[in-house]
């Protein structure tokens, strides 16, 4: 078999678009961040701070907050700024997050961070799991009244 220059240009041309595709998964997934500032465990929420997301804008957080931030790609830098009271100063603290290829959506705990920020991303990062229950839907539960004076019966 004569191997021409037409084949070898066909298979470039294949492996080059798997190549692109292997990227585009890599950095082109969406995640969802959720900054949670709850009490947990023996950890106390913070009172106030301020946190930014790959440099967007300085969002407020005050006790029992959370807040979302939507992101491309797996590595991300989280920063948050408090006022020491000691110092009077305003004091930065900048984390790089790695969110597993799985998980579309991960809960930052500041209380848990700020409590050992030397300790591993997977104390203080975790997968959000939904606490929502799904809603039965039986026949008895749809009913649907046509008749507009149906609520005055009760009178």
């Amino acid at each position: 078999m004569k191997l021409t220059r037409k084949f070898f240009i066909r298979t470039a041309a294949i492996v080059l678009i798997l190549i692109l595709a292997v990227v585009m998964f890599f950095v082109g997934k969406q995640h969802t961040i959720l900054i949670d500032n709850f009490s947990s465990g023996d950890y106390r929420a913070l009172d106030e701070f301020w946190v930014s997301v790959d440099g967007s804008e300085l969002l407020d957080m005050g006790r029992m907050m959370r807040e979302q931030f939507v992101v491309m790609g797996q590595k991300h830098t989280v920063t948050l700024q408090w006022d020491d009271e000691a110092s009077g100063q305003r004091l930065e603290v900048s984390v790089r997050v790695n969110i597993p290829l799985g998980d579309d959506m991960v809960l930052l705990s500041v209380p848990t961070f700020m409590a050992d920020m030397n300790a591993p991303q997977s104390t203080w990062l975790t997968p959000f799991v939904s606490q929502a229950t799904a809603v039965s839907s039986s026949p008895e539960d749809n009913t649907v009244v046509l008749d507009d004076t149906a609520s005055f019966s009760s009178f």
